[in-house]
């Protein structure tokens, strides 16, 4: 039997509903955007790239999508409590909350990174997760209920080395979203989560061609599959998870990762960027 196309919407599944979704220029937040956009659901996208964002939109726009754009550093309080009263001054209402964000950081040894990096990792990934489903909370108590979907990490599991702030972060990303769905289930405010393994984006295969790797010589990844994952195939997921089809779904982790998180393979992933765990080693 063939598998289904992840590109491929259910129609309809998000008409009259508003949505908010971070990190969306491009890779994952903007194949969410897309894939809630295709499926009815009005879009508020958001990132801290003003001219990737603006050219994104517009592209959904022309392909029959309701999307608005307010671009903000998540970072800043100021900036990012902007976002949910945008969508509710542009739709009146919010009912999908997707905190796809994230701040990496450079690829080093902690005892190399700063402060103010580990603490930027932490404002945009977990810190502004927070705020945003905190502000979300009001509305859709209000409506009777909604459904936010963090993005994650299997690095949270399965870390990386010299990403420790990131991996960090995701595991308390992985702990928000579980306190939440328990707070939040009174309300009728689902909170789940998604797990991407080793997505193709724009982002990965730059860091990648930086790094000098012949992908000729060796796969990418360990996953069972034996691929790399798409950003549709996530953003699949996340539509899944904020549907009503996930209506007896909350406080769960769902891994989108080819398997790579029960595999016993060997990680291609880490020695295609070479062995940085000691301070200063960068080959």
């Amino acid at each position: 039997m063939p598998e289904a196309d992840p590109n491929r919407p259910s129609a309809g599944r998000f008409g009259s509903r508003a949505a908010l979704v971070t990190g969306a220029a491009g890779g994952i937040g903007l194949a969410v955007a897309r894939r809630l956009a295709a499926e009815g659901a009005s879009v508020l996208m958001t990132d801290i790239d003003a001219g990737r964002l603006d050219a994104a939109a517009d592209a959904l726009r022309q392909a029959g999508a309701t999307v608005a754009v307010v671009a903000a550093d998540l970072a800043a309080r100021a900036e990012r409590e902007r976002l949910v009263p945008a969508a509710l001054d542009r739709w009146g209402r919010l009912d999908i909350l997707v905190n796809n964000a994230a701040f990496q950081g450079e690829r080093r040894p902690l005892a190399e990174v700063p402060d103010e990096e580990i603490e930027k990792v932490l404002a945009v990934n977990v810190t502004a997760a927070a705020s945003l489903a905190r502000a979300a909370t009001g509305p859709m108590r209000g409506q009777g209920g909604g459904a936010i979907v963090n993005v994650g990490s299997i690095q949270a599991d399965l870390p990386v080395p010299s990403y420790a702030a990131y991996v960090a972060s995701k595991g308390a990303v992985a702990a928000l979203t579980r306190a939440l769905a328990v707070e939040l289930a009174p309300a009728g405010i689902r909170v789940n989560t998604v797990l991407p393994g080793v997505i193709a984006t724009d982002n990965f295969t730059r860091e990648l061609d930086e790094s000098g790797t012949d992908r000729r010589d060796r796969p990418l990844t360990a996953a069972l599959l034996g691929r790399l994952g798409d950003a549709a195939e996530v953003a699949a997921a996340v539509a899944f998870l904020a549907s009503g089809e996930a209506s007896f779904i909350t406080g769960a982790a769902l891994p989108v990762d080819g398997g790579r998180s029960i595999s016993r393979r060997a990680d291609p992933f880490q020695l295609s960027f070479g062995d940085r765990t000691e301070p200063g080693n960068t080959e």
